[in-house]
C-alpha cells in the first residue's frame, strides 16, 4: 500500500483522515481476499464440527492477539475482532456447506 505522507508529515486532520482512509480501503480488500479463501476451504469440510474447528478457532484468536501485541496493540481488542469476524465466517462456512449460501 502506497501512503502519499507518513504520520508524522500530515499537517492537518484532513491529511491524517485521508491516509486513514486508504488504509482502512486496504484492511476491506484484504478482508475480501480472506473471504474467498474461506469460502473455498469449505471443500475441504465435511460437516459442522470441521466448520466450527473450536481448537483451530481459539489458536487464530490467540495468535491474532499475540501479533497485535507484539505490535503495541491491545491485544484483548483484536481477540475480540477475531472472535467477531471468525463467527461471522464460520456463520458463512456453514451456509455454504448447507447449501444456503
Amino acid at each position: 500500500m502506497k501512503l502519499s505522507k507518513s504520520a508524522t508529515e500530515c499537517n492537518s486532520k484532513e491529511d491524517i483522515r485521508s491516509q486513514i482512509d486508504k488504509i482502512d480501503k486496504e484492511i476491506i480488500s484484504l478482508f475480501a481476499v480472506r473471504f474467498q479463501y474461506v469460502s473455498e476451504i469449505v471443500k475441504f469440510k465435511s460437516d459442522t464440527q470441521s466448520v466450527v474447528a473450536q481448537d483451530r478457532k481459539d489458536e487464530v484468536i490467540r495468535q491474532r492477539g499475540e501479533w497485535a501485541a507484539e505490535l503495541g496493540l491491545d491485544k484483548e481488542t483484536f481477540e475480540q475482532i477475531y472472535r467477531f469476524l471468525v463467527d461471522h465466517n464460520i456463520s458463512k462456512e456453514l451456509e455454504i456447506l448447507n447449501g444456503i449460501g
